[in-house]
């Protein structure tokens, strides 16, 4: 027996009065309705309706259970409708992960204006970069810089810059700008350990039909961006870095290029993710429709420091290697 859908019946037979009014208003044969309600009632081991003078008539189980299922069913219909409304409306808590760098240095200047425009969507953020990590789990979006497995999420590439050598004005002020690739072994180098434990200190360039690979020595590694940028910005290192990520260095004047002619190869996508059937989701829609708007803009915005890597994912990525690149055999 359907439960939920006797219920229904119940409630709209003592409702309208009579098995055959319900029958009409649920577009059922009164015989249906008549036969639901008597398995009901023996299921239930009572009778809830009593038949007197061609009149229906509630007994006191069937009154008392006449109110549970009515408000089972208006609270049934509240959750439908809240359901509804998600998918046509941006409301309650979308839970977005997230890399550090991308909220710091690429969405938080802009969300004040996506709040003004989605005021009854809560946001929440968690720390996220790859889309297997447990805490991804408990997300519905993820915006993440690095090249990912996606397993069950669908991923977007939204944006992509390139390496960038860069460094304080002071720094090159006081050590000189190269104007090569092999200059950089005469420089300080802070390099970066990806999150997944790649040093990468084997950096890669290209310059028309021109190729050229340096193995540096870093006298110190960052396991966080941020950290990295603002030791290089501190005037006594260079770096390696996504230049997407660095526009507001660079913009400010912190931070500035060397070796613009030279794309620096292996700088990884940013990616939007969610998982298969999400964009259905007024919440998720609107925020995968603003990310890809700001992104779009921050693209137009670094295009004045050179054109993007296209290079692929990086073999040492694919093959799950860990440890310093310069010590990789193969």
């Amino acid at each position: 027996m359907d439960k939920l859908r006797a219920i229904e019946y119940f409630v709209t037979v003592v409702q309208s009065g009579s098995f055959s009014a319900a029958a009409r208003h649920l577009d059922v044969s009164p015989p249906a309705v008549t036969k639901l309600i008597a398995a009901l009632e023996r299921d239930l081991g009572t009778l809830l309706l009593r038949r007197e003078s061609r009149r229906l008539l509630l007994t006191a189980d069937g009154d008392r259970y006449l109110q549970t299922g009515l408000r089972l069913l208006a609270e049934l219909r509240e959750t439908e409708q809240a359901l509804a409304a998600r998918r046509t409306k941006a409301q309650g808590r979308l839970v977005v992960g997230i890399s550090r760098t991308v909220a710091q240095n690429c969405l938080i200047p802009h969300l004040a204006a996506f709040r003004r425009s989605q005021p009854e969507l809560e946001l929440e953020f968690r720390s996220v970069h790859y889309a297997y990590e447990p805490t991804a789990s408990l997300c519905d979006v993820l915006l993440v810089v690095g090249w990912q497995e996606a397993g069950d999420w669908i991923a977007q590439q939204i944006a992509r810059g390139r390496h960038s050598v860069v460094g304080a004005p002071d720094y090159w002020r006081r050590h000189g700008r190269p104007s090569d690739p092999d200059e950089l072994a005469a420089h300080a180098v802070f390099a970066h350990r990806v999150p997944r434990g790649v040093v990468l200190d084997r950096w890669k360039f290209s310059r028309g039909d021109e190729k050229r690979t340096v193995d540096v020595r870093p006298v110190m590694v960052f396991d966080d961006r941020d950290s990295q940028a603002q030791a290089a910005a501190a005037g006594e290192g260079i770096i390696f870095a996504n230049d997407i990520t660095l526009l507001p260095w660079l913009q400010s004047g912190r931070l500035s290029l060397a070796l613009a002619d030279w794309v620096g190869h292996e700088a990884p996508p940013i990616s939007l993710m969610y998982r298969r059937g999400a964009r259905s989701s007024a919440a998720v829609r609107s925020f995968g429709d603003f990310a890809t708007g700001v992104f779009a803009q921050l693209m137009q915005e670094r295009a004045v420091y050179g054109p993007a890597d296209t290079t692929g994912m990086p073999d040492w990525f694919r093959t799950r290697y860990v440890g310093r690149l310069v010590e990789r055999r193969g």
